[in-house]
């Protein structure tokens, strides 16, 4: 297993329980949605898991390694991270912004490949066309994307995106799905929060359905995504049908108050 979590709980403020005691186990290439209502713990989880926040107990490991033994530059290399706040005051270029993801790579061999990284990067993410635009006169799924290409160009094994669906219109949310479906073909593990069943349903090998700040079910996505489980973690009744092709897509529909 590539990534860990046992017993992880999280308190917020005035000692509100953010996460109840979780375990997660995820292994090398597979692709995991979080996913679950609003305030369920969703983010929270995603920030435990890549070390961008340390749980109040419990242990994060990735490669057997716990993640907090990890130097900052060790961590920067084993993860990536598009988190949901994007905000970016100045008006650095796209292919300035992507290059940040290379950070982690200053002084190794592997500065050597940066140009090609950040050309890389940009052209997955099919942002090439706006490498040389200021990022604060990108519309917000412009932004989106350049996030994404940033993640990218950091070449990390594990990669996280928190809603990275959000503000994308359905041609974005298209060519996101090929980029994530790429990264995941080339050999990269992804852990994707969202709130769109139906397009995650399709990506996903795995999903860990949260309800409640617990861990409604986790496994593999059909054996998740069921009218049981999903009317658990949403507290209504969850109708669940799946579309009739290889690549089918989870339709849920609620049909009761």
């Amino acid at each position: 297993m590539i990534l860990t979590a046992r017993g992880c709980t999280v308190y917020g403020e005035g000692e509100q329980l953010r996460l109840d005691a979780i375990d997660v186990v995820v292994g090398q290439g597979e692709v995991h949605a979080v996913i679950g209502p609003n305030g369920a713990g969703k983010s929270t989880l995603m920030a435990v898991l890549s070390g961008m926040r340390k749980a109040d107990s419990g242990v994060v490991e990735f490669n057997s390694r716990s993640l907090h033994d990890l130097s900052v530059v060790e961590l920067a290399r084993a993860r990536s991270v598009l988190g949901q706040d994007l905000a970016v005051t100045f008006g650095f270029t796209v292919a300035e912004v992507v290059a940040w993801g290379r950070a982690p790579w200053r002084g190794t061999e592997q500065m050597k490949g940066d140009k090609a990284a950040i050309k890389h990067a940009m052209e997955v993410a099919q942002i090439t066309s706006l490498q040389n635009r200021r990022i604060n006169q990108l519309s917000g799924g412009e932004r989106k994307r350049v996030h994404i290409a940033r993640v990218i160009a950091q070449n990390c094994p594990v990669m996280f995106f928190d809603e990275p669906d959000s503000e994308l219109d359905l041609i974005g949310t298209n060519e996101l799905d090929e980029t994530l479906r790429g990264l995941n073909q080339a050999g990269r593990t992804l852990l994707i929060s969202s709130h769109n069943l139906s397009w995650i349903s399709a990506l996903a090998t795995h999903v860990i359905l949260m309800g409640s700040q617990k861990i409604v079910g986790a496994g593999p996505t059909r054996e998740v995504l069921t009218t049981g489980l999903l009317s658990q973690a949403y507290g209504r009744e969850i109708d669940v049908q799946w579309t009739p092709n290889a690549n089918g897509r989870l339709v849920a529909m609620c049909t009761s108050s």
